[in-house]
């Protein structure tokens, strides 16, 4: 950081004091001989010594103010950019997994139990929801309209062994450094220029449930909620396989599971 006006003006009385004091004593033949203050020569070049320094430091304080100035924008440009980057990010739903993906890029919202609406009910809402595990209730009663019911793994190969009536878990997490997410279907890495935040398998209801589905991605690595392991039903998830026809195969193939990633940027 440069020096203030007032520390500049400091500088600028001492060196004229010093340069003053200097004048006042000159060497002649190795004797030291005390100048007349009153003789013309002497005065005019104290003057014009005088003057040269007051420009000099005259200069100095301007660049020194002027870099001030130039220092304080460019630190209100790093704070301001540094505050739009804190109120940047976008979310997603980690399917399958209690936990976010442990980077420095990525911060948890909650863990919670994923859940929708019976597979067998046609009314059911078709998403998949994060449900928080520390609900919120208003009342006591309500009319059993609409129904919320826990989710269950409806495979015992694809997501992990044993994972039949499993239930899921879930996590909302949050990447600090992007303002857009994106799920893509059918890919297991992510395009040019897009970070991965997770991968693995395309998942919805059956195409026999009466209920509606929406697709979702079930981690590659997922895990189970603690003593979930009873068939209750529910919301389910199924893997999703590749139906060759309106679908073009290759580059698809027939009754492939496919695979999912999430990407964000």
């Amino acid at each position: 950081m440069g020096l203030g006006k007032t520390d500049a003006y400091n500088v600028y009385v001492i060196i004229i004091v010093v340069n003053v004091l200097l004048f006042m004593s000159v060497n002649v033949n190795g004797e030291s001989k005390r100048l007349l203050l009153n003789d013309p020569d002497v005065t005019a070049t104290r003057l014009n010594y005088l003057e040269s320094m007051m420009a000099t430091l005259n200069a100095t304080v301007k660049q020194l103010t002027t870099e001030n100035q130039q220092q304080k924008q460019q630190i209100f440009q790093l704070e301001t950019a540094l505050q739009t980057q804190q109120n940047t990010g976008s979310t997603y739903i980690r399917w399958g997994r209690s936990t976010c993906p442990n980077n420095n890029k990525t911060e948890q919202v909650y863990s919670g139990f994923a859940g929708g609406g019976y597979y067998s009910e046609s009314g059911s809402g078709a998403e998949y929801v994060c449900l928080p595990p520390n609900p919120d209730f208003s009342k006591r009663t309500g009319t059993n309209s609409g129904r919320m019911y826990g989710a269950e793994y409806d495979s015992n190969n694809l997501f992990a062994s044993n994972s039949m009536d499993e239930d899921v878990p879930c996590a909302l997490c949050r990447s600090v450094h992007s303002t857009s997410n994106i799920m893509i279907p059918g890919k297991n890495v992510c395009f040019s220029g897009w970070r991965m935040e997770y991968h693995g398998y395309l998942t919805s209801a059956a195409h026999d449930h009466a209920a509606q589905s929406s697709y979702i991605c079930v981690d590659s690595a997922p895990e189970y909620i603690i003593g979930g392991v009873d068939d209750h039903q529910g919301k389910l998830l199924n893997n999703v396989v590749a139906r060759c026809g309106s679908l073009k195969c290759p580059p698809y193939i027939d009754n492939y599971p496919l695979t999912c990633v999430v990407c964000s940027k």
